[in-house]
C-alpha cells in the first residue's frame, strides 16, 4: 500500500475533533487508506451523496449545497451547522488547535 501524502503526516488516522475559537469541528483526513466505514461514520445519512471516482477523488454532492471534490491529502471538515468544507493541512494549522487524540495518537471525538 502506498504512503499517505506528507501533508497529512502528524494527523491521526480516521475521524478526529478539534476546537476553533468558537465551536467543535470534526475532521477526516482523506487518503488512500480512508475506508468505506470511515466515510459512513463521518457522513452518516449524507453518505448516500458520495461518489468515489476511478482516480480516487471523492465527490460530495449533498442536495442544496455546493458540490465538493476531495483529493488525497486533503481534509474534510464537518462543522456543527452540518456543513462540510475541504481544507488542507496549512488551513487547519492556521485556524484550528491540534487534533484531539488518545495516548495511541488515534483520533477521538
Amino acid at each position: 500500500m502506498t504512503q499517505m501524502p506528507s501533508s497529512l503526516q502528524g494527523f491521526p488516522k480516521g475521524e478526529f475533533a478539534a476546537f476553533s475559537t468558537a465551536k467543535m469541528t470534526h475532521f477526516l483526513p482523506y487518503s488512500q487508506e480512508t475506508s468505506t466505514d470511515d466515510l459512513k461514520g463521518f457522513f452518516g445519512a449524507n453518505y448516500q451523496y458520495l461518489t468515489k471516482t476511478p482516480i480516487g477523488r471523492l465527490k460530495i454532492d449533498i442536495p442544496n449545497t455546493e458540490q465538493l471534490i476531495v483529493q488525497y491529502g486533503e481534509i474534510i471538515a464537518r462543522f456543527t451547522n452540518g456543513k462540510f468544507k475541504i481544507i488542507d493541512s496549512t488551513y487547519f494549522h492556521k485556524n484550528f488547535n491540534d487534533p484531539l487524540v488518545d495516548e495511541d495518537e488515534k483520533g477521538i471525538y
